[in-house]
């Protein structure tokens, strides 16, 4: 079964086979349909009704069956299907639904892409809509994926338990070469001991009991022979387990520091990926629309409020502009004076 993920949500792909089966149930319905209408044909007018009617029936349930039924024509609702959108996973709306049954007339090549990846005909491509599997639920991607961090953090916490695991058993063996070393040096100390007692009766002039401590002692001695090879062996198999028990260490370092490392990538994706979300979310916003109608009704604003002023200011000094007029008007009068008495000289 193939599986595609539409808006952080699973749906398993629909077969092409069972697509081609709900195709030929629509048309079955369809045909039922224009066969009653069949049958109620003499209440109609013309045959001319009648093949119109007709017509649009198989217009209206081939192109947007689907877009008017949920994404879920009766054949599909047969074959537990749905028809959704690949951007948010919603099923297909009217339009999507006459886009991708109208390329239906562009046979085989439009049967051929559904081939490909996602099974997807041309119409699926050109209103970028799929088939997939009808549910009353659909499988929340987060839910059955574990969190990249949950996941490491687990793997590492298995490891620790080994290692942990690991450090008890070789600690056991060490104990058990302790016991070796002890019980071999121990052996030793007593075959000296009987030594130091059979030539304490040799001097004595009591062989026997220097025989007895004698034959102690090289059992002594047999028994020490016995503990150090014993101790030798454990030895050899304690330095393999502390060589494994490094090893094991370094490795369980080295996953730690991968799962930092790790850990900061993916947080690093989230964020970039939240970034460009919010973003383009940002820039699709109206806010910005408004902010920029409100910042040229500010300079508008701004430039009546300029003229405003001036005209205040205006208005605040009448006897100033009074003035500044007669000034004027005398000039040009006194203008007007000088150019007729030049005209007469």
């Amino acid at each position: 079964m193939s599986w595609i993920e539409i808006a952080k949500k699973k749906f398993s792909l629909g077969s092409r086979l069972a697509r081609m089966f709900a195709l030929y149930v629509d048309m079955l319905c369809i045909s039922l349909g224009q066969g009653f209408l069949f049958f109620l044909f003499p209440i109609f007018d013309s045959s001319n009704s009648f093949f119109l009617i007709s017509a649009a029936l198989w217009l209206f349930g081939l192109l947007g069956m689907d877009g008017i039924m949920g994404g879920r024509s009766f054949g599909k609702r047969l074959l537990a299907l749905q028809v959704v959108r690949l951007k948010d996973g919603k099923p297909c709306t009217f339009r999507d639904s006459i886009v991708r049954r109208f390329t239906a007339i562009f046979q085989p090549f439009d049967a051929l892409f559904a081939f490909g990846k996602n099974k997807q005909r041309m119409g699926d491509k050109l209103a970028n809509t799929v088939v997939v599997q009808y549910r009353p639920y659909t499988i929340d991607v987060e839910e059955t994926v574990e969190d990249t961090e949950t996941v490491l953090e687990k793997a590492i916490f298995e490891i620790s338990n080994r290692l942990s695991e690991a450090k008890q058993k070789v600690d056991a063996s060490i104990g058990i070469e302790k016991q070796f070393q002890d019980a071999y040096e121990g052996a030793l100390v007593q075959a000296e001991r009987c030594e130091e007692r059979a030539t304490i009766a040799i001097k004595a002039g009591r062989e026997d009991l220097a025989r007895e401590d004698i034959v102690q002692r090289n059992e002594y001695r047999q028994q020490a022979n016995q503990y150090k090879v014993q101790w030798d062996e454990q030895k050899r198999v304690v330095s393999e387990l502390t060589t494994l028990l490094e090893t094991l260490q370094q490795k369980t370092n080295e996953a730690e520091r991968k799962r930092d490392i790790v850990i900061a990538q993916n947080r690093n994706i989230d964020a970039h990926q939240h970034l460009q979300e919010t973003l383009s979310e940002v820039q699709d916003n109206a806010a910005f629309e408004i902010l920029n109608q409100m910042e040229q009704n500010a300079a508008e604003a701004a430039t009546l409020a300029k003229a405003a002023a001036a005209v205040e200011s205006d208005l605040r000094n009448p006897a100033l502009n009074r003035e500044f007029s007669t000034y004027a008007e005398e000039a040009s009068i006194d203008s007007d004076l000088e150019e007729l008495k030049a005209k007469l000289q």
